[in-house]
Formats: structure tokens, C-alpha cells, sequence
């Protein structure tokens, strides 16, 4: 095997958990479809290659996952098992020769890695049912200051929700209560919520647990580029950072004072503070959401909670200068539907301005994942693909918020 190759014991042994996890779980491959596409040969070798041991507890272990993927047990003692096969010296057996490769191959190709989670974390129970959007903005730690007076940082949040999707919608209020508990002062940041929609369903909910709420009105395919335009433009100036994030990524009690003291360093204009992103199946949602925001704690926990690591993902929270934001002309507002907009964005960003990536843990909330093709299979990005990525004007006029207003016959 290439000594450039992954080799250490207990991390080849978790990538071959993960790639069972991930072959017999499809709520985790659902996480990151294009991911999963991109890797699914490699991890179903990587199975094959387990199944293949002569090894009765390996064995017993293997049987217990692939039933219930979900076994935070199962999971880490099928790991422990491994670690303890791979620490031999190679040579000694083919089969687990074939497992060490196949794992490092894994572990060299794959964006994804499972994360199993304490083993005593609650699965059932009401410590898995997750708090309500009114409890969760019951007991924000301050209440939204609403100023329009400059800031150090404006937190910009697009969202859309339809009537029945209440997973997003108390995900959206979990991540406002944390918001609220941050150890930066209130009054130097603000958080803006831009809903974007046919109407604003979500007004009465929201506009009273952030500083500033705008709606976008747009009847059409979600325009996530175009929502935070919109709120950049229209909520968050005057401000010196601006931080684009998804409505369900909940945060710890630092998260803004460190991005704050990272941009004083000279030559820094943008950043992901984190590298890889831990995607939480709905019990560990729960867990983090109670444990972050109704107990107060300064963050969800996520060493113990189960979900799957997305490595090194271009969005989800992305810091930088208003400047930047602003030079770049913003998002790409041709991207209409999910996918390709972050990507494209960051990529323009880092062109004109460097972008640092920081190791913060950082976790993403359950939900049920939008469509992010079209029913005949084509990606919604695929008309700006051809007209390349990376090729929005930088003089654009954006976040107009009259963009899907019909104009007047003759105008």
C-alpha cells in the first residue's frame, strides 16, 4: 500500500465502520446524495473486504450493524474489533491485508465519514423528541436589539419553509436562541432572517427573535443566492463581516466572538470556521438542540452525538468582510434550486480575497433533504454550469428586492 495512503490502525478501522454504516443506512447516504455517488464503489468494497474476515467477533459485530445501523454500541465495538485486527503486522493475513486497503482507499476518496455517537446516547424516549419552536423562543438569552447602528458582524439566514415543515422551522428557532447566547455583545452583531416565498408564512414566528426580518417574495424554486443578496443588501449593512448562514446549523456561545478576533489578523478577508461539518440524524438533532438551548449550555455536545462528518463542504457557514461580499457582487443569482451556489460562491470569493478554513466543531440539525435535481435527473445549476461557473459579473446590481415583481407592460 502507497505510504501517502491513510495507516494508522483506529482510523482505517472507522472508515470501514462508516463505509457499513453508510451501505446499510440510508437516512446517512441521504445526507450528501452527490457525496455518496462519487464514493458508493469504494465503500461497498470496503464492506465486502469486512465481510470477508474469518473472525467470529468481527463477525457478530458486522451482523449487528448492518441490522441497525443506528447502534452507537454496535458501531464503536465493530471499530475497537478492528483497530485491534489492524494494529498487526501486515502480511500476516490476506484478508485483513485486502481490509487495510480497502479502508485506506476509503478513507482517501470519500467526503463522508460516520460518526457513531456515545454509545449510552438515548435513541427513544423524550430525550429524543425535540423541543417546540415556541419553547425554543421562549428562552432566548437576550432579546434582539433591532438597530440599524453600524456592527462588528451580521449573521444573514435565508430560509423557506412550506406550512407543514416544521423540522425546518424549529431548527430555524433553535439556531435564533443560540444566536442569542453568544459571548460577543449583543449590540455589535446582528442577526438578519431573510424568508423567501410567495408570502411570508413565518413572519409572525420569527421577525420578533431576530434583529432585522425580510421578505423576499418569490413564488418560484428557492433562490438561496438571490435570499441572501437580499438580506445582505436590505438587513445586514452597516457591518464589517458578514456570515452566510443555513438555517440549521446551531452554533456554540463563541462562534461570533472568535470570528470577530480572527478577522483583526492582517490580510485576513474570509473563512470557513470549521473543516469538516457533523450532519445529526433526528435523535442526535434533538439531543443537540435540548442540550444548546434549554439547558444553556455553551454548545451542543458533539463529541457524543451521531450523525455523518461532510469533509471540507464549500457552505453551511461561510465568513467574510462585507467588502468581499459586496466586490464579488454577491451570490450568484442564476442559481435557482439547491446546489452549486455555495460552491460557485466561494470559489469567486477566494479569487478576489483568501480563504482561511478553521477546525470549530460545527453541527448541522436533521431535516428533510430538498431536491436538488430536477424529475428528469438534471441538476437545477446545470443552465449556469453551461454558461460556467464562476462567471457572475462582479458589477452586478444585487439582492434587489423587486427582482420577481412583474414590470409594467412597456417598462
Amino acid at each position: 500500500m502507497s505510504a501517502a495512503r491513510p495507516s494508522e490502525p483506529a482510523a482505517l478501522a472507522a472508515a470501514a465502520t462508516s463505509s457499513l454504516v453508510l451501505v446499510h443506512d440510508p437516512v446517512s447516504r441521504a445526507v450528501a446524495p452527490d457525496y455518496w455517488d462519487w464514493s458508493a464503489d469504494a465503500h461497498h468494497a470496503a464492506v465486502e473486504a469486512l465481510t470477508a474476515l474469518d473472525d467470529d467477533q468481527v463477525r457478530t459485530a458486522v451482523a449487528r450493524v448492518a441490522d441497525n445501523p443506528a447502534d452507537s454500541a454496535a458501531a464503536l465495538g465493530l471499530s475497537a474489533a478492528l483497530t485491534a485486527l489492524l494494529c498487526r503486522p501486515g502480511g500476516e493475513s490476506g484478508a485483513v491485508d485486502a481490509l487495510r486497503s480497502a479502508a485506506a482507499r476509503t478513507e482517501s476518496l470519500s467526503r463522508l465519514l460516520v460518526q457513531p455517537g456515545a454509545p449510552d446516547r438515548p435513541t427513544a424516549g423524550p430525550a429524543t423528541e425535540a423541543p417546540g419552536t415556541a419553547d425554543l423562543l421562549a428562552v432566548l438569552a437576550h432579546k434582539p436589539h433591532g438597530g440599524t447602528h453600524p456592527v462588528d458582524a451580521a449573521v444573514v439566514i435565508p430560509f423557506r419553509a412550506a406550512d407543514d415543515a416544521t423540522g425546518r422551522v424549529r431548527n430555524l428557532a433553535a439556531v435564533l436562541n443560540a444566536l442569542t447566547d453568544q459571548s460577543h455583545p449583543r449590540e455589535r452583531y446582528r442577526v438578519v432572517v431573510v424568508e423567501s416565498d410567495e408570502r411570508p408564512r413565518w413572519r409572525e414566528v420569527f421577525a420578533d427573535a431576530c434583529d432585522a426580518y425580510v421578505f423576499a417574495p418569490d413564488p418560484g424554486r428557492f433562490n438561496k443566492s438571490w435570499t441572501v443578496n437580499v438580506g445582505v443588501v436590505h438587513g445586514a449593512r452597516p457591518t464589517e463581516l458578514v456570515c452566510v448562514l443555513d438555517g440549521d446549523i446551531l452554533v456554540d456561545r463563541g462562534f461570533i466572538a472568535r470570528a470577530v478576533e480572527r478577522f483583526q489578523r492582517p490580510g485576513t478577508q474570509a473563512h470557513w470556521p470549521f473543516e469538516d461539518m457533523l450532519f445529526l440524524d433526528p435523535a442526535s438533532s434533538a439531543d443537540a438542540v435540548r442540550t444548546r438551548c434549554l439547558e444553556a449550555a455553551p454548545d451542543p455536545g458533539q463529541d457524543r452525538l451521531r450523525g455523518v462528518h461532510l469533509r471540507r463542504p464549500p457552505g453551511g457557514c461561510v465568513w467574510l468582510r462585507e467588502d468581499l461580499f459586496t466586490r464579488i457582487g454577491g451570490m450568484d443569482e442564476r442559481f435557482c434550486g439547491w446546489g452549486g451556489e455555495d460552491q460557485d460562491f466561494v470559489w469567486r470569493a477566494e479569487r478576489y480575497g483568501p480563504m482561511d478554513r478553521h477546525n470549530d466543531p460545527l453541527v448541522h440539525l436533521h431535516h428533510d433533504r430538498a431536491a436538488h435535481r430536477g424529475d428528469d435527473g438534471v441538476p437545477f445549476y446545470e443552465e449556469v454550469e453551461r454558461a460556467g461557473f464562476c462567471s457572475w459579473p462582479c458589477d452586478s446590481d444585487f439582492g434587489r428586492l423587486d427582482k420577481n415583481t412583474p414590470q409594467p407592460t412597456g417598462a
